[in-house]
């Protein structure tokens, strides 16, 4: 079951994988260069959160237009819904940014890496979630013009 979760959200599942990868991305960096370097990957999972919100944006218009226009509601509002469950998710990705220096000690690398683990789960899951809302959106399309 571990592996099929890091499959699919593509991080290490057990506390044992996370060590591994941690020390992996860390090697014999000291713990300012290794936050530095686990830095660079939470910008770029900031930046891809900012897009898929933007993405999110486009179809939650198609959703109301939908809506507004006599689609299937069974296939419509669940799809915004999905939508809307997503972009709280990338919401909350970014709202952690300072976490690791609000902690008080510890590591702040580890205190890093940990929070990108968690950001990379939300994010995988809101983007799964916007999939599964796109094609709720195309079902209800089609299903209006059948």
């Amino acid at each position: 079951m571990s592996s099929l979760f890091a499959a699919i959200f593509g991080v290490p599942s057990s506390r044992v994988e996370r060590d591994r990868a941690y020390t992996s991305i860390a090697g014999n960096l000291d713990d300012m260069q290794a936050f530095e370097r686990i830095l660079g990957g939470m910008q770029h999972n900031t930046e891809k959160a900012g897009a898929l919100l933007a993405a999110q944006g486009i179809f939650a218009v198609a959703c109301t237009f939908g809506i507004d226009h006599g689609w299937p509601k069974l296939f419509s509002v669940p799809a915004i819904l999905l939508l809307l469950i997503g972009a709280l998710l990338l919401i909350s990705m970014l709202r952690s940014t300072a976490a690791p220096f609000t902690r008080g000690s510890g590591n702040v690398a580890r205190i890093a890496f940990d929070l990108l683990v968690s950001r990379m789960i939300r994010f995988n899951l809101a983007l799964y979630m916007t999939f599964v809302s796109i094609l709720l959106l195309a079902v209800s399309a089609i299903s209006f013009i059948i």
